[in-house]
């Protein structure tokens, strides 16, 4: 039952939320697990607050970049390779979770038929504190699915800090890390399709809400929509060709997506060559 867990902390510029972060880690009252810290070449002082963690006994990798590679799931990629451990958790480094998340998780996955366990997910800020529970879309129906092909029209988990799973999953995963900006969302479709995923209501996991994360649409510029745009044509025409999806749903999808970055653009960007490019893309890839 006291199986090993892989911690994976992937951090960049998060050096004043990492204090709660590791504590929240290292706290745990589920002692078999290791530490995978990851920095991205961070540009804050995110160094010096790791640096005191380089030689602590549950820290079996401490890899700092020497360059930026601008993408998260290249950093899980890198930490799923390291892992050692029968379960996965990515600890994104600005959110937390309480001290007994990793217990009650491994109690969920060891005596449930599942996967992936999911804990309860609570929002929070620096402004607002705890303001609510982050409602996972997988979990619409029942607390206890099966993750299908029909369900890419969201993000079935929004937040990846919530989950523990199984490491042998990752195998599944072959084009995420080509992925920027949306790769958490590929990875959960071929790593978690047709899998089963649980509601752990017995923990909770905290979901740091700042405005800042990379998926937001807020305050980007034209070439961030035309990159993110791009990124969910490349992955829903991949799902098409692979998993015979109905065209009215690949359709659904496609313009979905442009929709969501053209109601964020401003007028003068609506009018940009940019643009026209991305809408003459959109058209094109209709069926």
């Amino acid at each position: 039952m006291n199986k090993l867990v892989s911690v994976i902390l992937p951090n960049y510029n998060h050096a004043a939320f990492l204090p709660e972060r590791l504590d929240s880690i290292f706290n745990q009252t589920y002692s078999n697990f290791e530490v995978i810290i990851l920095d991205d070449c961070s540009n804050d002082n995110s160094l010096q607050v790791l640096e005191s963690y380089r030689n602590h006994p549950k820290v079996s990798h401490f890899i700092i970049n020497t360059k930026n590679t601008g993408s998260p799931s290249k950093q899980w990629q890198k930490g799923f390779d390291l892992a050692k451990g029968e379960y996965i958790w990515i600890a994104e480094s600005d959110d937390k979770a309480e001290s007994d998340f990793l217990e009650k998780q491994v109690q969920v996955l060891n005596s449930q038929n599942c996967d992936v366990a999911v804990a309860k997910t609570l929002k929070f800020s620096l402004k607002k504190g705890v303001y609510g529970e982050l409602n996972h879309p997988v979990f619409k129906k029942n607390e206890d699915e099966i993750l299908h092909t029909n369900e890419i029209l969201y993000c079935p988990i929004l937040n990846v800090n919530a989950a523990v799973f199984k490491s042998n999953l990752c195998h599944l995963a072959k084009t995420y890390t080509s992925y920027n900006i949306i790769g958490d969302r590929v990875f959960y479709h071929e790593a978690f399709l047709n899998k089963a995923i649980s509601k752990n209501n017995d923990t909770i996991a905290y979901f740091r809400k700042s405005g800042d994360s990379v998926s937001t649409l807020d305050n980007r510029n034209v070439a961030y929509y035309k990159a993110y745009f791009f990124e969910h044509l490349k992955f829903i025409k991949n799902v098409y060709k692979e998993d015979e999806i109905s065209i009215s749903l690949y359709n659904s999808y496609v313009t979905r997506f442009f929709n969501r970055v053209r109601y964020k653009m401003t007028r003068s960007e609506k009018l940009s060559l940019s643009f026209l490019n991305m809408y003459m893309q959109y058209k094109r890839n209709l069926k």
